[in-house]
C-alpha cells in the first residue's frame, strides 16, 4: 500500500474490470441458504466469486471471533452496522484485497459474508454499481442447527434472528437495487426464482443452471453434496416445546411480518399457507403473491 495511490487504483480497477458489470452482495444470516444461493450463482459464467468469504480476505473488515461473536454478530450491531455516513476509507483497502482473488475476467462479482447483512447501505455507497440479494429463513431452523452443532442457545440464536433479520429488512428499504426471498420458496419452487434472478441481474433468460440443484453442496459444515431439498421439517422435529415457545416469544412479530407459521405442523416448511411476505422486493411464488 505504499505505491503511489493513483496508480495502486489503476491496478485495482483494471484487476477487478467490472465494465458495466456490477458487485452482487449475497446478505442473510450463518445457514439461512446464503451459501446454497452463492453456490447455484456462482456457476453462471457471467459471475466471478472468491475462494472465500470476502471477510476473511482483508483486514479492513472486523471479524466477529474478535469481538466475541462468531456465529451472532447482530449483538454487536455497535461494531458491524455500517451505513452510508460512516467512514467510507476501509472500501478502498478491501477492493485492493479482493482483486487479488477474483478471476482476471469482465463479469459480475459476487461477494458473501454474512455480516454484510448489516452493511448493505455502506456497501451501496463505496462499491458502484451494486445489487443485493437477501435471504432469510425460519428462525427454528437457525436456533436448531446453532444449538445442535455449536452448542448456541436457542434464546442467543433467536436474538441474533431478531436483530439481523430485522436490520436486514429496514436498511432493505434504503436501496435502491435489492430483493429479498425466503429459504423455504428457493428450496421449494427453485425455477420460478431462478427466472426472476435472471432478471434482477440482467443476465440471459435460463442461464441459471437448474442442474447444479441435483447436487450441491450447500454448508460449510455439511460439506457432502445433495439434491437440492427444504431441511426444516427435520429441524422443527427436533426442537422442544418450550424451545419453540422461546423463540416465538422473541421473534413472534417479525415472523408474522415474513410469513412464518409460529407452530408448523409436523412435517411442514414453516411457512403459513398463502401468506407471502409484507414489504417490498420480494421474490415468492406467484401462488403465493397477495392481491
Amino acid at each position: 500500500m505504499t505505491q503511489d495511490p493513483v496508480a495502486l487504483d489503476a491496478w485495482v480497477e483494471q484487476r477487478l474490470d467490472l465494465g458495466h458489470s456490477p458487485w452482487l452482495f449475497i446478505l442473510g444470516l450463518n445457514n439461512s441458504g446464503t451459501t446454497l444461493l452463492t453456490r447455484v450463482l456462482e456457476q453462471h459464467p457471467m459471475i466471478r466469486s472468491l475462494p472465500h468469504e470476502g471477510q476473511w480476505l482483508t483486514p479492513a473488515l472486523p471479524h466477529p471471533p474478535t469481538f466475541g461473536a462468531a456465529r451472532t454478530w447482530s449483538s454487536r450491531a455497535d461494531i458491524f452496522h455500517w451505513i452510508e455516513t460512516d467512514d467510507p476509507s476501509p472500501a478502498r483497502r478491501i477492493r485492493y484485497d479482493w482483486a487479488h482473488y477474483y478471476p482476471d475476467r469482465p463479469g459480475i462479482l459476487l461477494e458473501k459474508s454474512p455480516p454484510n447483512t448489516l452493511r448493505s447501505r455502506w456497501l451501496e455507497a463505496n462499491f458502484s454499481p451494486s445489487r443485493f440479494i437477501g435471504i432469510v429463513r425460519h428462525p427454528y431452523a437457525l436456533c436448531e442447527g446453532a444449538q445442535r452443532r455449536l452448542g448456541v442457545p436457542v434464546d442467543e440464536t433467536a436474538r441474533h434472528w431478531r436483530n439481523g433479520t430485522g436490520i436486514l429488512l429496514d436498511d432493505a428499504e434504503h436501496l435502491r437495487h435489492v430483493v429479498l426471498m425466503r429459504y423455504e420458496d428457493l428450496t421449494a419452487h427453485p425455477a420460478p426464482l431462478l427466472r426472476r434472478l435472471e432478471a434482477f441481474l440482467d443476465v440471459p433468460p435460463a442461464s441459471l443452471d437448474e442442474t447444479v440443484l441435483g447436487d450441491i453442496k450447500a454448508s460449510y459444515i455439511r460439506k457432502e453434496s445433495a439434491p437440492l431439498r427444504n431441511m426444516n421439517p427435520e429441524s422443527f422435529a427436533r426442537l422442544s416445546h418450550a424451545d419453540r415457545e422461546r423463540i416465538a416469544a422473541i421473534c413472534g412479530d417479525l415472523m408474522d411480518r415474513i410469513g412464518y407459521e409460529t407452530l408448523p405442523i409436523e412435517g411442514a416448511d414453516g411457512l403459513v399457507g398463502g401468506v407471502a411476505p409484507q414489504g417490498h422486493a420480494w421474490l415468492t411464488p406467484a401462488p403465493l403473491r397477495q392481491d
